[in-house]
């Protein structure tokens, strides 16, 4: 049986403004990738990130000490502002690994937003640990990009 992830942040800005943040290339730069166990940010090289239902996308990011990690999936369903979701795969040797599915939700919450994010088919509890570690270093950084815009 496969796991799922689950994980929430509230931020101060409107649906509208979170959706976007995922669906610019130049923002989605800066915030995307976990930290290094230093706290060093992972850098997000290359993108191809189509928002649009039936494209794949590639993203591929360097860790601050220098090994690319190579992400790829195909965009699902669409419905802005509240919904984004998508298949995940690593691929880092070039073939890509086991397909996973990505939800990220928008929904307001009082003057901003909740942001659910939920990572479903994680074949065991220590890929499910290794991605929560990982997310949560995602969302933080979101987070923070998120408290740098304007509402």
């Amino acid at each position: 049986m496969t796991k799922t992830l689950k994980l929430e942040r509230i931020l101060s800005l409107p649906p509208e403004r979170c959706f976007a943040m995922w669906q610019d290339v130049e923002v989605l730069r800066q915030w995307w990738g976990p930290r290094d166990d230093n706290g060093k940010d992972f850098k997000t090289e290359e993108v191809d990130w189509p928002m649009r239902e039936g494209a794949p996308w590639r993203i591929t990011m360097r860790s601050p000490a220098g090994n690319l990690h190579v992400m790829l999936g195909e965009m699902l369903e669409l419905s802005e502002p509240n919904l984004l979701r998508f298949s995940f795969h690593w691929a880092s040797d070039g073939t890509p690994g086991e397909r996973t599915e990505i939800t990220v939700r928008f929904e307001p919450d009082g003057s901003g937003t909740r942001m659910t994010f939920v990572h479903a088919g994680l074949l065991d509890d220590e890929t499910l640990r290794s991605h929560k570690h990982g997310w949560n270093e995602f969302l933080d950084r979101f987070s923070e990009a998120a408290a740098g815009e304007t509402p």
